[in-house]
């Protein structure tokens, strides 16, 4: 028997898996060292800008010029085109790279902004099946004029339309202060009467109970005007007696002829639910509501992904529907893409799906739906990605690849900041482990990922979310636990993940509780923070503490006045950060 070409097959297969080998090795190099620590008296600026105008970028330029002749070192980018890189222009490239320039030019380091999990709508861009999820169990859809169509005669608000009164008090619902702060009004939306709020000076809201399945998802519906109003922290949300099931902020004016606002939620295991609807911090002036509705959410912003996987039953679960065959695909042309890639809307039209010829599924027939859907939770803009899905990693591989070729930074910074969704879906639940488990696991693969294309760099994040005096407590000073909104539990112990070679840019605003847990750790630290003009008194707090390596100007008010130059020069008074403790 003639083994010769059979030698020559292995040999050649062998050559090709070593070929293949070398190549993936040289594409991603195994980190082999620690990222380098800071060297000290880091001085910087952190700015959110726009490589996509040219002008943005010459005042960027003009702006990290300043900062260099007032003393600053460094200068933190943050721009949403890094996220959405596959769509990067040439004149995008072009203005990085004239940034690069004058940076080096003027000697200073470009620290990137990476991986932003806390505020992760224009990452998604690249995959919007990748937000963090919510589960929803068994929903009721019905077969109807051709289409499935959500479906739900348990759930209803009574006297919705606010026509039912008791004096100034609708009936059905509880409000603040009948005849004082709340009264019956005729200038309605619809029907004859509506409920108007004046001069509160405090709470002014509506609630009322009601009845919900467990594990279903909900929309909720308002009509809202208002005339000279002050009121601040608005909410649509409901509320299971010890958390919000949804954090989604409405946008108010002071005055505003009749607007409609929405939010989502799921009802988790709650039988029975709180909507409220309102400002938890009323001022003065006038606000009127009417016309609230609750009604099953269907298919908006469902999340399609081999770990958050659509199952359709019959009624009696004996019956698996087969997607394709009894009911057309199903998928959310908007889900981030409303209206554009990367941007989010918790509420649109249903996404349409039909019943194909050649179904099992006839006219009038119902069926059950588990699945996951994305939603906002905190801002308008503040969606996450889901931290326990591979994919991620994959998408932040490549945006790290991508920073690296075409910013060039001297440092990276993580984006983990203000996590306010997590541990819920399918991909999440799997993994068995806790909310700050899986936030562990996260920013470890990720510090992983950018010493694998970027090794000698080194790497800073955000405290809060790894921080058990910010975001990562596990218990408020009451002895309450904490919710972070509507992530799983909470994030006590992610700092366990977080390795010592990071550093930590901290934002507590002056808490030596803070500083001192992350110097005993051995993590470096940037004092930042929202209040500039403090920043004298957080250098003095953390004097005696290692790992003091600078300071950050951080302005979220893009506030880039006198106080840039009065920040660095009180800096300067602290010899600490020039000559930090080893």
């Amino acid at each position: 028997m003639n083994r010769t070409p059979r030698l020559s097959l292995i040999v050649c297969l062998s050559t090709l898996l070593l070929l293949a080998t070398a190549s993936l090795r040289a594409e991603t190099p195994l980190p082999t060292t620690p990222a380098p620590r800071l060297e000290p008296g880091r001085k910087w600026v952190f700015n959110m800008t726009n490589f996509a105008s040219d002008q943005r970028t010459t005042e960027l330029i003009a702006l990290m010029q300043r900062a260099k002749a007032a003393g600053y070192n460094g200068f933190v980018i943050s721009d949403i085109k890094f996220d959405k890189f596959k769509l990067a222009t040439s004149a995008i490239v072009k203005n990085l790279e004239r940034f690069r320039e004058a940076a080096h030019a003027t000697n200073m380091d470009i620290i990137a902004g990476v991986a932003p999990f806390g505020y992760s709508e224009f990452l998604l861009s690249n995959d919007p099946n990748l937000a963090e999820g919510m589960p929803v169990r068994k929903a009721a859809f019905v077969v109807k004029d051709g289409k499935l169509i959500p479906f739900d005669n348990t759930t209803k608000v009574v006297n919705g339309g606010l026509e039912d009164w008791k004096g100034d008090a609708p009936i059905n619902w509880d409000v603040e202060k009948p005849g004082k702060v709340s009264f019956r009004d005729e200038a309605a939306h619809e029907g004859k009467t509506c409920l108007r709020q004046q001069d509160p000076h405090g709470t002014a809201r509506l609630r009322q109970k009601i009845a919900v399945l467990p594990w279903h998802y909900y929309h909720i519906s308002v009509w809202i005007k208002t005339e000279e109003c002050t009121s601040k922290d608005w909410r649509v949300t409901a509320f299971d007696g010890e958390k919000l099931l949804t954090w989604q902020t409405p946008v108010i004016k002071p005055t505003q002829d009749w607007t409609q606002y929405h939010t989502t939620f799921c009802s988790l295991e709650n039988t029975s639910l709180t909507l409220i609807i309102g400002s938890w911090n009323g001022k003065k002036g006038k606000v009127w509501f009417d016309d609230v509705r609750v009604e099953p959410a269907g298919f908006v912003n469902i999340t399609r992904r081999d770990s958050t996987p659509l199952k359709m039953t019959s009624e009696d679960g004996q019956t698996v529907y087969t997607e394709g065959k009894d009911f057309e695909t199903v998928v959310d042309p908007k889900l981030g893409h409303d209206p554009n890639p990367g941007y989010f809307t918790n509420w649109h039209e249903q996404p349409v799906v039909a019943i194909p010829s050649g179904s099992r599924l006839k006219e009038g027939d119902k069926v059950l739906a588990s699945y996951n859907f994305a939603s906002t939770c905190g801002k308008p803009n503040n969606i996450n990605i889901c931290m326990s899905e591979p994919k991620t990693y994959k998408t932040i591989e490549k945006q790290v690849r991508w920073v690296k070729e075409n910013v060039q930074p001297d440092i990276y910074m993580m984006g983990y900041d203000e996590i306010r969704m997590g541990g819920w879906d399918d991909t999440c639940a799997a993994t068995g482990k806790t909310s700050g488990q899986i936030l562990a696991d996260s920013v470890q693969r990720c510090t992983t990922i950018i010493k694998q294309v970027a090794p000698g760099k080194p790497i800073v994040v955000w405290n809060d979310m790894f921080d058990p005096y910010h975001n990562a407590g596990a218990k408020e000073a009451d002895g309450k636990p904490v919710i972070m909104y509507m992530a799983k539990g909470n994030w006590s112990g992610s700092w366990e993940g977080l390795p010592p070679d990071v550093g930590i840019v901290n934002w507590s605003d002056g808490k030596l509780d803070s500083y001192q847990f992350f110097a005993k750790r051995g993590n470096q630290q940037i004092i930042s923070g929202r209040t500039p003009t403090k920043i004298g008194e957080w250098l003095d707090s953390c004097k005696d503490l290692p790992g003091i390596a600078g300071i950050m100007y951080t302005t979220w008010e893009n506030d880039f006045g006198p106080t840039v130059e009065k920040y660095v020069e009180t800096a300067k008074e602290h010899e600490k950060i020039d000559q930090p403790k080893k």
